[in-house]
């Protein structure tokens, strides 16, 4: 399955997992706090490009490397994260510290670098909660 296809699938399941557990029963799991960010481009680039491809911020707990947690980047570049629990959605973050990447697939490297398409490459690492607001920078 290609990487574009898998962020659609994540955030299609998460948006169902979300949608079912309003009225239902809670996601059990770690617990997470409620997380909303934005992404910026600082030279270059365009947000609009990475919503426009279904392109997906996710984190991946540093001490815990098993959670990971997605955010579809909306046109404004704004986003709201949610965990991936027993493949079930479960809104926000493991506190902490986490790694940041992009979603995509390789082709995306034509709207922003790829550096930032992978964990060890993207030198992106976020603390949660975040103290303000919490800004992802890239740049194409």
């Amino acid at each position: 399955m290609r990487v574009g296809l898998l962020a659609e699938a994540v955030v299609l399941l998460f948006g169902a997992g979300l949608f079912v557990g309003c009225g239902g029963k809670p996601v059990e799991g770690p617990p997470t706090v409620h997380v909303e960010g934005k992404v910026e481009f600082t030279k270059g680039g365009n947000v609009r490009d990475l919503a426009d491809r279904s392109i997906v911020v996710e984190f991946q707990s540093v001490e815990q490397p098993e959670l990971k947690a997605f955010g579809a980047i909306l046109e404004d570049g704004s986003f709201t994260m949610t965990t991936q629990v027993n493949e079930k959605g479960k809104p926000g973050v493991l506190a902490g510290a986490h790694r940041v990447r992009l979603n995509a697939e390789e082709s995306a490297t034509r709207f922003v670098s790829g550096k930032f398409l992978k964990y060890e490459t993207s030198g992106i690492t976020v603390k949660i909660p975040p103290e303000g607001e919490l800004v992802i920078k890239v740049w194409k």
